[in-house]
């Protein structure tokens, strides 16, 4: 019984810790002109992705989306998940190099606590901003007298899965790379890497198509390796896995859809958990 009674009360201040660290995290993100920045910048990208679509159906008579609402979501998630996730990274190295963080685990708060802590503050922000997303949605689909559909509220909240594993990616970076510039340069360099990968496929794969080249082709070649690379790309990808999780939803693959949503949270928990054991080997200062 005492055991158990010493668990939970390690358990309870633990927690009392890691949510006071995501109330001073979050009340820093909420002050700053940054993140409002990036939602504005988000939005308005959206906005010009619904009216070239809506341009495409007029001209050509056909809609080239059975929910035009989902693409807006998927730029708003990627502009402001990277951007939090990059604010974290900075902001965790930081206070690691400055000895910030070895101050706070000679008191109540340990590693755990604390990347749990500016974890959660994120994702307390990017809740706040898919709840603007969902009211700019509306209006939009307004606006554009669409039919309301309820598949937005639900894709905006899978969005909080995809947002959870670039959120910790971010933490596993910032514990990876040590000092704060080198945790920012790993971090972009990653994730320029994955959208190139996927954007390069993309962009190979539409000049195969359009010259109809000969087997022998070096396109082909190349087109065949980018193609199996994104393949494995795709499933490590939270963004691709959103954007599957949104076809699934379309297609009432409902098995699929929660699949993806899986996949999403144990990327998220693995993560989380390599930061705090990279914190636990390299220790709470280089």
């Amino acid at each position: 019984m005492t055991t158990t009674n010493l668990w939970f009360r390690h358990w309870r201040d633990r927690w009392h810790a890691a949510n006071s660290i995501q109330r001073r995290a979050s009340q820093s993100a909420f002050y700053g002109l940054g993140i409002y920045i990036a939602m504005s910048a988000a939005l308005v990208i959206a906005a010009v992705s619904v009216n070239n679509t809506l341009q495409f159906t007029e001209q050509n008579i056909l809609f080239v989306s059975r929910q035009p609402i989902f693409l807006p979501i998927l730029v708003n998630t990627v502009i402001t998940s990277v951007y939090l996730a990059m604010i974290t990274t900075i902001n965790v190295s930081r206070e690691r190099d400055q000895g910030t963080l070895e101050t706070l685990v000679q008191g109540p708060v340990d590693g755990f606590a604390f990347l749990l802590g500016n974890f959660l503050a994120q994702i307390k922000v990017y809740a706040a901003l898919a709840l603007v997303a969902f009211v700019w949605s509306n209006l939009l689909t307004w606006l554009l007298h669409l039919q309301f559909s309820i598949e937005v509220s639900i894709v905006l909240l899978a969005s909080l899965a995809a947002a959870s594993v670039v959120i910790a990616f971010g933490l596993f970076v910032a514990m990876w790379g040590g000092r704060s510039r080198t945790a920012l340069i790993y971090f972009t360099l990653i994730t320029l890497l994955v959208i190139g990968i996927q954007l390069a496929d993309q962009v190979v794969a539409g000049i195969v198509l359009s010259q109809n080249p000969s087997f022998n082709d070096p396109l082909i070649t190349v087109r065949n390796v980018l193609g199996a690379v994104n393949g494995i790309v795709k499933w490590i990808s939270p963004y691709s896995q959103l954007d599957l999780t949104m076809t699934a939803l379309v297609d009432r693959a409902y098995l699929d859809f929660f699949t993806h949503i899986g996949v999403m949270l144990v990327q998220a928990t693995v993560f989380l958990l390599g930061s705090v054991w990279l914190l636990d080997r390299k220790g709470v200062r280089d």
